[in-house]
C-alpha cells in the first residue's frame, strides 16, 4: 500500500515516520463541539421541491483480522496474540453480518429519500458496484448488497483485472501509476509539520496513553514483552497498529476474556483510539499525502457526479465510474481512502465520540439533489459509521436506530447551508493535483460469485 493501513502485512506501517499537518488536529478538535451523532439530517424533500437523484458511497470494507501474523504482534506483548478464523486481512463472518446490516440500512435510507423503492429488486441499471481487488472488499460488497436487496440475484461487482497492475490505481495510485513525491518535498513537508523537534509529537511524554497501552500489553514487570512498546524508537507508530488490532478483536464480538487478554473493554478502547487516529492522520491527512494519494480517486468521484448531474442527456463523462443513468455508485475501498479524501477536501467528523476515525463499514456519502422548480443541483456530503457497540453487537440498523451520520461541509460552501453543485465542483477540482490524476480507469472484469 505504500503508506496505507489497508494493504498488506508490512512492518512499514509500524515503523515509518510520515508527514502530518498540525492544522488537521486543530480542525478536528473544533468539530468536537459541532458534529451531531445519531441524528438523521432533515430530509431535503421536506418542502417537496428537492429530490435525491444520485448517491455515491465511498465505503471502507468490513471487520477483518490484523495484517501482521500473531507471532509478529506478540513481540510487543507478554501474552501471545490470538489467531483468527480467517486468513490475515480477510472479512470475518461477524464482519460480513455487520456490513449486511449497513446494506439493509442503506436501502431504508434510500427508500426514505425516494431514490429507490423500499422493497423488491432494484433495476440492475440503477446500481453500479466497484470494488478493490482484495478479498475483504469483494466480500464486503457482496454482503452489503445481500442486506440491501435480500432474495435478489447478486449484482455484478466490477473490479480491476488482477493482471492489469500491482494495485488498482483508483485506490492505490502510488506506486501503481504514479511515482512517490520527491524526497525533498516529503522532507520539507515533514519539517514544516514537526519542526526540529519530532519528539514533541511522537514521544511517550507527548502521548501519555502509551503508558496505559504498555501496561495492557505487559502488565507484569517480571514478564516484559520482547519488544516493549515504550522502548520502540517510534512508539506512537507501533501503538497505532496495536490499538486498531485490539479494536478489531472487540468489534468482532470476541469473548471479553480474549479482547486484549481480558484487559480491554469499550471505555479502555475509547481512551486508546486517539493514539491510532493521531498516527493514521499523520499518514493520510497531511496536504502532501492527501493530494498525491487522494487526487485520482477524487477526480473520478467528481466526474461521476458530473455525469449524474446531466443524466437526462445520457452523456458519458470521461473518467466517470459507471454508466449514465445510474442512481447509486458504491465503491468498496479502505480506511486510507476515506482519510485521503477527508484530508484533501478538508472534511472532519466526530462520529461516536471519535474524531476523524474510519472504522470498519464507515462511509463518505456524496448526494446530488435536484430542485423541481429550478432544476439545479445541490450536493450533500455525509460521514456514516456504526458505533463501536453496533459493530460488536451486530444490531439491526433502522431509521429509528441508525448508524452515526454527520453532515460535512463541502469545499466552496458554507456549513448548514445548501451547497450548489456548481460551487462545489470547481472548488473541489482546484484542490486536486493534476500530476496525480489519470482519466482512464484500469481494465475491469465482473465478479458474479454467489452470496
Amino acid at each position: 500500500m505504500g503508506l496505507r493501513q489497508s494493504k498488506g502485512p508490512s512492518q512499514m506501517r509500524i515503523h515509518r515516520v510520515i508527514q502530518f499537518s498540525m492544522r488537521t488536529l486543530v480542525a478536528a478538535a473544533l468539530v468536537l463541539t459541532s458534529a451531531i451523532a445519531h441524528t438523521q439530517p432533515p430530509p431535503a424533500k421536506g418542502n417537496g421541491e428537492n429530490q435525491l437523484r444520485f448517491t455515491l458511497v465511498l465505503s471502507r470494507h468490513g471487520i477483518r483480522p490484523p495484517f501482521l501474523a500473531a507471532s509478529a504482534l506478540s513481540q510487543h506483548s507478554s501474552n501471545p496474540w490470538p489467531e483468527w478464523e480467517v486468513p490475515l486481512g480477510n472479512l470475518t463472518p461477524h464482519g460480513a453480518m455487520g456490513i449486511r446490516q449497513m446494506g439493509a440500512y442503506m436501502r431504508l435510507d434510500f427508500a426514505h429519500e425516494r431514490l429507490l423503492p423500499a422493497s423488491g429488486c432494484p433495476k440492475r441499471s440503477d446500481i453500479y458496484l466497484y470494488s478493490d481487488t482484495d478479498e475483504r472488499n469483494i466480500s464486503s460488497t457482496r454482503n452489503t448488497f445481500a442486506g440491501f436487496e435480500p432474495g435478489c440475484d447478486p449484482l455484478p461487482i466490477n473490479s480491476m483485472v488482477p493482471a492489469s497492475a500491482a494495485r488498482d490505481p483508483l485506490f492505490s495510485p502510488i506506486p501503481s501509476i504514479f511515482a512517490p513525491p520527491a524526497k525533498e518535498a516529503a522532507a520539507a513537508d515533514l519539517q514544516a509539520v514537526l519542526g526540529n523537534n519530532p519528539d514533541a509529537f511522537f514521544s511517550s511524554a507527548a502521548n501519555p496513553r502509551l503508558y496505559e497501552l504498555a501496561h495492557i500489553l505487559a502488565p507484569d514487570p517480571a514478564h516484559p514483552a520482547a519488544m516493549p512498546i515504550l522502548d520502540d524508537p517510534r512508539p506512537l507508530a507501533a501503538a497505532s497498529t496495536l490499538v486498531e488490532d485490539l479494536l478489531l478483536e472487540y468489534v468482532d464480538d470476541k469473548p471479553m476474556s480474549e479482547v486484549g487478554w481480558g484487559r480491554v473493554d469499550e471505555p479502555t478502547l475509547r481512551r486508546l483510539i486517539p493514539l491510532h487516529t493521531k498516527q493514521f492522520s499523520l499518514a493520510t491527512r497531511t496536504p502532501l499525502s492527501a493530494r498525491t494519494q487522494g487526487s485520482n480517486l477524487m477526480a473520478h468521484i467528481l466526474w461521476t457526479l458530473e455525469q449524474a448531474a446531466q443524466s437526462q442527456n445520457r452523456k458519458t463523462v470521461p473518467g466517470a465510474i459507471g454508466p449514465p443513468g445510474t442512481r447509486l455508485v458504491y465503491l468498496s475501498a479502505h480506511d486510507s481512502n476515506l482519510s485521503y479524501i477527508g484530508g484533501l477536501l478538508g472534511l472532519h467528523w466526530n462520529a461516536d465520540g471519535r474524531i476523524d476515525d474510519t472504522p470498519p463499514d464507515s462511509q463518505i456519502v456524496f448526494e446530488l439533489w435536484q430542485n423541481s422548480k429550478s432544476q439545479k443541483y445541490t450536493v450533500r456530503l455525509r460521514f456514516r459509521a456504526q458505533t463501536i457497540d453496533q459493530l460488536r453487537s451486530g444490531v439491526v440498523l433502522t431509521l429509528k436506530n441508525p448508524p452515526v451520520e454527520v453532515n460535512l461541509t463541502p469545499p466552496g460552501c458554507h456549513a448548514n447551508q445548501p451547497c450548489p453543485f456548481s460551487s462545489f465542483d470547481p472548488a473541489a477540482h482546484r484542490l486536486l493535483d493534476p500530476a496525480y490524476v489519470k482519466t482512464e480507469l484500469m481494465p475491469t472484469h465482473v465478479t458474479q460469485a454467489q452470496q
